[in-house]
């Protein structure tokens, strides 16, 4: 980490029970598949223990006080490193083995896992087992509430504990090798759950689509994971991460580093559905809707992050100073180029889930960015010795880091939010036209014939119905958008600014650094749309002004979420950005107090007159210039009689009177031909449909082809010359000894007569 060079192990008493955040939802997984294949269809199943729902959530509760009590242990006062070092601590070994080198001796080598813990650990650890908890809470009022799940939701249940326990060893996980592997079981899972509804063709498609473009990542990651390991001779984090192995590799080996680690990129592109391998992540909405959160939000997008600021001790060693800022720059290229194509695409989209599908590739997209560019400081500015390089570099990576917290939280409850909503609008559209959902096939995303309960065009209305739901999608909205004081604007801004000083150092960076402005201003409009479309103004038809309120079990994770983004303020004045990245800084040194004045005044009061104007640039374009365009085209007042939530009524009504003073007709672009592109995904779609069926899909029947005819072929030839060796032989067996005895005899000349001919 930042700062320091010194790996430090200290003593801890629950880094012994760690291993249990991963090994109980794992344990869960085969007790929950078991019972539920054993008692499928039992009441008290069913009702009581709601289909293995109420035994993962007691275990995600476990892991969640197991993951605070190991993170309240490493915030409490130890020496400024605060890292378990797994080659020092207890490392639970499971195969003793040795690698001989070539010559005359062999190396000893231990397989093992390991326990790794540092800022980053502590992290996306409480963002990846807290959220994982909520998403379990909303599961059980929204799966188990719908008769078509009836009697298949434990494989829900089990598949999602399996799949939190991938991504919480991923994270605590002591080398790249455990965590390929974590990562592996997630891209399992992930395509489980992506086709739960295996039955309906989209799924089944949407599926096989996610696995394998993931895994198209995911061999680059081998690759530069093979070659990590023939660089240090370990992918242990305490060997690669060593000062002195970096040294010795920098000497000879830089450039392939940077191959390894640009490869390793790749797979973290894929993970996290970064152009050009985004395409599954739209289609992967064909999931249940708590899916859609679990992947989308907390767990396997953000997983490629996650990997790529593994890397950052690499990026900030003197030794590598200068080496890696191409890589860094493509890091920050592709997320400027994904943050402004998602966003463009979002646009035009009218499922609920999918205009949210985009925005998550949007702004992992600008967490893309934003780590570029702190390696590129790291890498290029001696922040070793100097205070001020030293303060930028710090910043910079921490606000990424704060982002990417800020972004989970936020588009998890806007995702749990989106299943409100489409939850009872399904539920809704059964009461009135009196359908059995029974075997047809449709839940989560409810996609009727006639009707379609994911679209925005059969909603409108909804905050005087579903305040809590509606509240909840505000605040989420607000945070993604960046608006002042709330969540994500602490963390964005930040990343716009360090991508603009980079861009005055490098001229590069002028292009990821103008793609995620122009992207301030797209967010603010596709969100601040998402919300007047579902909320605002009168129901679109019959079935939006019947919907009725959600169940206690899905607004209770809303309701917790919504506290926990408008709370940023309270991180940022703790010093997140600082402590996120600075092994010397302790959370909250400042004090709460005057870290919030340290924060406001460099957020609206900066010395700086270009970060004072860039700030207010960012703020207007995202805060002001698209939320505006989207209550002029969708804004509008409730249905009379319809009265919302004092906190919200103040939006409706500016964006009814926006709506009535500004109004203007966009059927021009809605006809256009960019429109068109937007709606095919810039036909980006297509051409990797047409790639994948005339390379897979034809290497796949090359293959049978060569199987059927070469190997089988082979097979079958050396099975008929068998049989026609065995005929002859049989034919010799004529069951008398002399002819036996003369075999003997003529095999013993033969074989004397070779020896005597050899000698």
């Amino acid at each position: 980490m930042a700062g320091t060079d010194v790996t430090t192990t200290i003593q801890s008493e629950w880094l012994d029970f760690a291993p249990l955040i991963i090994l109980l939802p794992m344990v869960s997984f085969a007790v929950i598949l078991f019972l539920g294949r054993v008692f499928n269809g039992h009441p008290v199943w069913k009702n009581n223990l709601k289909e293995g729902g109420l035994i993962a959530l007691p275990v995600m509760g476990a892991s969640l006080v197991l993951s605070l009590l190991l993170i309240s242990e490493f915030l409490g006062g130890f020496n400024p490193l605060k890292v378990f070092d797994p080659e020092v601590a207890d490392k639970i070994a499971w195969v003793n083995s040795a690698v001989w080198n070539g010559g005359s001796t062999v190396t000893p080598v231990s397989f093992g896992f390991g326990i790794y813990v540092d800022h980053v650990t502590v992290m996306l650890l409480f963002v990846a087992a807290f959220l994982c908890l909520l998403i379990n809470t909303f599961s059980i009022g929204y799966m188990n509430t719908d008769p078509i799940n009836d009697n298949r939701n434990h494989r829900f249940y089990a598949e999602f504990v399996l799949f939190c326990s991938g991504m919480l060893g991923m994270v605590l996980s002591d080398s790249f090798l455990w965590l390929f592997i974590f990562w592996e079981i997630m891209g399992l899972c992930s395509y489980l759950l992506i086709g739960f509804y295996y039955e309906r063709p989209s799924a089944a498609s949407a599926a096989k689509k996610a696995f394998l473009t993931t895994r198209i990542g995911d061999v680059f990651l081998m690759i530069g994971l093979v070659m990590l390991w023939d660089l240090f001779g370990s992918l242990d984090y305490a060997v690669v991460f060593d000062t002195h192995n970096i040294e010795e590799v920098a000497k000879h080996s830089a450039g392939t580093l940077q191959w390894a680690l640009g490869l390793m990129f790749i797979g973290a592109v894929g993970k996290s559905a970064q152009f050009p391998l985004h395409v599954w992540l739209p289609d992967a909405m064909e999931g249940p809707t708590p899916v859609s959160a679990l992947i989308h939000a907390a767990t396997m997008v953000n997983a490629g992050l996650y990997l790529v600021a593994r890397m950052f001790p690499f990026f900030g060693a003197e030794a590598l100073h200068g080496d890696l800022e191409d890589l860094a720059f493509i890091i920050a290229a592709v997320g400027g180029i994904t943050a402004v194509m998602a966003a463009a695409i979002a646009f035009v989209q009218m499922d609920l889930k999918k205009v949210l599908a985009y925005s998550t590739m949007s702004q992992l997209a600008y967490i893309f960015t934003g780590l570029g560019c702190a390696m590129y400081l790291a890498n290029t500015l001696d922040w070793h010795h100097d205070d001020d390089a030293h303060y930028i570099v710090v910043v910079a990576f921490g606000a990424a880091l704060f982002h990417l917290f800020n972004h989970a939280m936020a588009k998890g409850m806007l995702f749990m939010a989106s299943g409100s909503v489409i939850h009872e609008v399904h539920h809704a559209h059964h009461h009135l036209h009196h359908h059995d959902d029974h075997g047809d096939g449709h839940h989560d995303d409810h996609h009727d014939d006639d009707f379609d309960a994911q679209s925005m065009e059969n909603m409108g209305g909804l905050a005087s119905k579903m305040p809590i739901t509606a509240t909840a999608m505000l605040v989420g909205s607000a945070s993604i958008m960046g608006l002042p004081l709330i969540g994500g604007f602490w963390s964005k801004e930040g990343i716009i600014a360090n991508a603009w000083r980079v861009a005055q150092d490098d001229p590069r960076f002028f292009l990821p650094a103008t793609c995620v402005l122009i992207g301030a201003a797209m967010t603010g409009f596709y969100m601040s749309r998402m919300w007047f479309k579902t909320f605002a103004g009168k129901p679109n038809n019959e079935v939006a002004a019947h919907v009725g309120p959600t169940n206690t079990w899905i607004k209770t994770p809303l309701f917790i979420l919504t506290f926990v983004t408008l709370s940023s303020v309270i991180f940022a004045g703790l010093g997140f950005t600082h402590w996120a990245s600075d092994n010397s800084y302790e959370l909250g040194e400042k004090g709460l107090l005057k870290g919030l004045v340290y924060e406001l005044e460099h957020a609206f009061a900066n010395s700086d007159a270009f970060f004072f104007i860039l700030t207010y640039v960012a703020i207007f374009l995202g805060a002001i210039v698209g939320p505006g365009l989207a209550m002029a085209l969708y804004g509008g007042k409730l249905a009379d009689g319809e009265e919302t939530n004092p906190w919200m009524r103040p939006v409706i009504q500016l964006s009814a009177w926006v709506n009535k003073r500004f109004h203007f007709d966009n059927s021009a672009f809605a006809e256009s031909s960019l429109a068109t592109a937007l709606e095919n995904r810039l036909y980006i779609d297509e051409y990797y449909d047409k790639a994948m069926v005339n390379i897979v899909a034809g290497f796949s029947n090359k293959a049978a082809e060569a199987d059927s005819e070469v190997i089988d072929g082979t097979i079958k030839a050396i099975e008929s010359g068998s049989q026609s060796l065995s005929s002859i032989v049989r034919s010799m067996t004529t069951g008398s000894a002399r002819d036996y005895i003369l075999m003997v005899a003529v095999g013993t000349l033969a074989i004397f007569m070779l020896i005597w001919g050899v000698a």
